[in-house]
């Protein structure tokens, strides 16, 4: 098994597309496509994916979004 590193850079840009992704603002298709290949890859960012759609899911279901 190999061990995927990511950079800082990388890593913190991933976070902020998330966020914004959770929070039910803009994401492109461009860094849902980026956001996907790491996810593929690297399943603590998988998880971070995971979560916002919960929370995304959570804010439209109680009027939030």
């Amino acid at each position: 098994m190999t061990v995927r590193m990511l950079t800082t850079e990388t890593r913190r840009r991933l976070e902020e597309i998330i966020e914004r992704l959770g929070k039910g603002e803009t994401v492109s298709l461009k860094e849902r496509i980026q956001l996907k290949k790491y996810a593929i890859h690297i399943p603590f960012v998988a998880g971070k994916v995971a979560q916002a759609m919960r929370r995304r899911e959570s804010l439209d279901a109680d009027g939030l979004i």
